[in-house]
């Protein structure tokens, strides 16, 4: 199927995160989460439900954080051609809620069936260049090992790498090993598609690939991502407690270790409207007039080899 078709699907869903970001851009760094994430739901529910297709919820955000969310299995759409989707309404809820930068609503829609599906859980996840691929057994390589592949790759010097990690408690040893290996680390609180796309929109930067385990969600888009822009993405489920961790062995998945291209191995379309400024993507722009709030949007469609941006003034793109 022509990736236009793809990008016009991505207009549809982009009317939908347009809404979700001016229904809950009042919440901004009011420190409500749970609130801000049953708004960004429920918005996106209802804007979803209008659109032409039958879509089945693969994965939604939530589960793991015992948030709101769009259920796995959950069927949208008033009826039409199927297709799978992965949903993370309020992405960086954090710093949403603290009013810090890049935070977003992301769909991601593809062909019916072409989606592994996950638990609510984390994922181990790397990306990296496309010609420093290690192979699917890189997260039993030696750290410093990758760090070179990726250096020769670049044509930078390893003491020149900067490594994206979140700054969680389970990454001690990989940020150890990083900085060991002479590498820079730059520390993120949240929002690995956020940063993963400023690695893709700046080449030049000083930021080179994404490691550590992140929620399946968010590896599924970067596992999209990676076809999209030319890099490599591997992901390996990373289950917090019993519960999920049963659920990828029924799915098949515990301790594979899959390409983006075997995550996500049909065509799709992934649209983010922003909240939050990030490097790469504005957030809502509110201006007041008479009395009236005018709310300005930005989204981003990217399909297979196609990227897309629009602007959106009070729910009319322009």
């Amino acid at each position: 199927m022509p990736d236009k078709i793809w990008i016009e699907r991505g207009r549809q869903l982009a009317g939908v995160t347009d809404a979700v970001a001016r229904a809950v851009i009042s919440l901004s760094g009011k420190n409500q989460k749970n609130k801000a994430d049953h708004i960004c739901v429920e918005a996106m529910r209802s804007g979803l439900n209008r659109l032409p297709y039958e879509m089945t919820v693969v994965i939604g955000e939530g589960e793991k954080d015992e948030a709101p969310m769009l259920y796995s299995g959950e069927v949208l759409g008033s009826g039409g051609e199927a297709l799978d989707l992965i949903v993370d309404p309020l992405e960086c809820t954090s710093n949403f809620a603290k009013g810090l930068p890049d935070s977003m609503t992301v769909i991601l829609a593809a062909e019916k069936g072409s989606v592994i599906h996950v638990p609510g859980t984390y994922m181990e996840q790397i990306l990296l260049p496309l010609d420093a691929d290690p192979g699917p057994g890189v997260f039993d390589m030696e750290r410093k090992e990758v760090l070179k592949r990726v250096s020769e790759s670049l044509k930078v010097p390893v003491q020149d790498l900067t490594v994206i990690v979140q700054n969680r408690s389970r990454h001690e040893h990989l940020i150890e090993d990083i900085r060991s290996a002479g590498a820079s680390v730059a520390l993120i609180e949240s929002g690995s598609i956020s940063a993963a796309c400023d690695i893709f929109a700046r080449p030049q930067s000083r930021y080179h690939l994404l490691w550590g385990s992140f929620g399946a969600p968010e590896g599924l888009v970067l596992g999209f991502l990676s076809r999209a822009n030319g890099y490599r993405f591997y992901g390996r489920i990373d289950p917090h407690n019993e519960k999920t961790e049963e659920e990828a062995r029924e799915l098949g998945v515990l301790g594979q270790v899959l390409r983006g291209d075997q995550w996500i191995a049909g065509r799709g379309v992934l649209v983010m409207t922003g909240l939050h400024d990030s490097t790469w993507l504005r957030g809502v722009r509110r201006g007041y007039n008479a009395g009236q709030v005018d709310h300005t949007t930005t989204t981003v469609i990217w399909a297979l080899g196609e990227k897309l941006e629009l602007e959106c003034f009070n729910g009319q793109f322009q």
